[in-house]
Order: structure tokens, then C-alpha cells, then sequence
């Protein structure tokens, strides 16, 4: 039986875990998604305290994290191998270790990969440290050429990114028959390299994790927010459409207003708190034209709490009569 993957798309969301625990118990490889921490293995073998590694990996979803791992355990001691798999990340652990040592900047140059990310990555801070400069910005126009330099800017890095993990895990074959690959739902270009470079060779299946529960808000597989929409444009070189581009720019300001930034778990009332959520906001601002995203830009601008910036686009969009379907 030749080598089977499996690529999930996969949010790092606790709703998501039941989902994901289905195909990692049916195989007898896991890759995660996320580089290196040094005390990974140590709790991986129950040597070391979860939280030991959650405060080294600094998660922005530490729950989901904490309860992963707690599965990670129950499957190693079955026998599964897990490892961590992001090689751009680990080198942008390695640059910044490096320069909080003090090493020059340019000394970082002498190493190709190291350069490349080095390169990639300061040009990604670059462009958003130049959109966050113009957030109050009176000028909408300009500052959706910003989120659009960005967009750009941030496809050369996913496109980096899904090369080296690509060739990571074209490396990581050798460990196991079946694998299960965790990767972000944005990263087609990702399943897309290893189809390509492992064409004939293994029996390659992939899915979202949540495309069943999306089916039911959304009737499709999956559904992306305008600014993910945006950078794919990028990503694959669509032809350039600068009305389109700057429509998904400007409903990418509202619909980063309107979701939730911190991590929710799931209940019995609310079984999937982000995509239940994430699923209504994208329907909502892809409602709105240029003229609609430029006014509640504004509106919403000095707005902290999602709540009330979505309060803000609700009643925006009732009282010009725009029903949500």
C-alpha cells in the first residue's frame, strides 16, 4: 500500500478539535503546523507541563492549544508521531533570536534561506507598518492602496512559506504510511505544491474540517473573508482587477471590526463560536459597495468591541434595507 496524505484545512479553533481528532486517529503521522519548540517533545512524553509549552510558543489560541496537546499525548502513546513542520517560522524564530543578541542585520544576509526570510519578512512588517501609519487617514482611497500593498506583500510570504513546508514534509515521508498535514484553510497553494511534486507517487485527499458545518450557513464547502479573498488574488496572479482588489480591501476594514478577536469556546447554545460568526460577517460586508465600506470605516474607527462595531453594520444595513440572505 503506497503513502497516503491527508491536508486539513484546518482554523486553530477549539470548535474544530473533534473534527480533526477523526483523521488524526486514522493516521500514523501528524504535522503540525507550527515550528519547533524546544520543550515540545519533552511534553509530548509527559516529561514536561503543558503550560510549559504554551507559554514558550506564545499561542494566540492558548486553549485550543492546551486541549491539542492533551490529544497529542493520548496519540503518541498510541503510537503516532507527531512532529512540528513550518520551517519559515522556525527561521524567523532564529532571525529574531539572533537580533535580540545583537547580530547586525546585514551579517543575516550571508545565509540564503535565512536572507530570503529576512527579506520577505521585512517587507511584509514594511507594508503594514505603512497601513497602520494611515488608519486615520482622511483619505479612504489611500488606504486601500496600503491593504492592498500589504495583500501583496503578505502573498510573497504565504507563497514562501508553502514552498519550504512543502519540501518539509516531501522530507518527512520517510516516517510513517499515513499522514495527516494540519495547515490554515489560506494556504492552497500549499496542497496544490505537494500535488504537484508527489504526483503518481501517493494517494494525496484533503478537506476543511468544518466544510459540513459550513454547508449549513453558507451552502458551500468553505467560505473566505475578503481580505484572504484579496491575498489569493495575489497569491495565484489573478488577472489584476483594481475595482475588484480595492472592493475586497475595503470589506476587509469592516469585517475586521466585526469579528471576534479573542479566543471563544464552544457550548451546547454555541457550538461554533468563530465560524458561526465569521460565516455572518462575511455575508454581510460582501453586501456592501465602495461608497457603503468608506462610511462605515469612519463609523467604526474609534470602535474597540466587535459587538458594537457589528450593532454599527447591522443597523447600517437595515436601515438601507440590505437583507442578509
Amino acid at each position: 500500500m503506497g503513502k497516503e496524505l491527508f491536508i486539513a484545512f484546518s482554523p486553530h479553533r477549539v470548535e474544530t478539535l473533534p473534527f480533526a481528532l477523526k483523521f488524526m486517529k486514522k493516521c500514523d503521522v501528524i504535522a503540525l503546523e507550527e515550528p519547533p519548540n524546544p520543550v515540545f517533545e519533552k511534553v509530548l512524553k509527559r516529561e514536561a507541563p503543558i503550560e510549559t509549552y504554551i507559554e514558550e510558543g506564545n499561542f494566540w489560541f492558548p486553549e485550543f492549544s492546551k486541549r491539542l496537546m492533551k490529544e497529542l499525548q493520548r496519540l503518541y502513546e498510541e503510537g503516532k508521531r507527531v512532529y512540528q513542520v513550518e520551517p519559515y517560522y522556525q527561521e524567523v524564530r532564529k532571525i529574531q533570536g539572533a537580533l535580540e543578541e545583537g547580530v547586525a542585520p546585514e551579517s543575516l544576509k550571508e545565509d540564503p534561506l535565512t536572507a530570503m526570510v529576512y527579506q520577505t519578512e521585512s517587507k511584509a512588517f514594511e507594508k503594514l507598518l505603512k497601513y497602520y501609519e494611515l488608519t486615520f487617514s482622511s483619505n479612504f482611497d489611500e488606504i486601500l492602496d496600503a491593504v492592498m500593498e500589504f495583500a501583496k506583500a503578505d502573498a510573497e510570504r504565504f507563497l514562501l512559506r508553502d514552498r519550504l513546508r512543502a519540501d518539509a514534509i516531501v522530507n518527512l515521508l520517510s516516517q510513517g504510511k499515513r499522514f495527516y498535514i494540519e495547515t490554515g484553510t489560506i494556504h492552497i497553494y500549499f496542497k496544490k505544491l505537494l500535488e504537484v511534486r508527489l504526483k503518481g507517487t501517493c494517494a494525496i485527499k484533503h478537506g476543511f474540517l468544518l466544510e459540513e458545518v459550513v454547508k449549513r450557513f453558507a451552502k458551500k464547502p468553505w467560505i473566505f473573508p475578503p481580505g484572504e479573498t484579496l491575498t489569493l488574488r495575489y497569491i495565484f496572479k489573478r488577472k489584476p482587477n483594481l475595482r475588484e482588489e480595492k472592493l475586497l480591501a475595503a470589506r476587509s476594514l469592516i469585517y475586521i471590526k466585526v469579528i471576534p478577536k479573542q479566543e471563544l469556546i464552544p457550548s451546547d447554545n454555541d457550538p461554533y463560536p468563530h465560524l458561526s460568526r465569521e460565516v455572518d460577517a462575511i455575508k454581510k460586508v460582501n453586501l456592501l459597495d465602495l461608497k457603503d465600506c468608506a462610511e462605515l470605516y469612519y463609523r467604526m474607527l474609534p470602535i474597540k468591541n466587535y459587538e458594537d462595531a457589528k450593532k454599527v453594520l447591522d443597523e447600517y444595513l437595515s436601515h438601507k434595507g440590505i437583507k442578509v440572505t
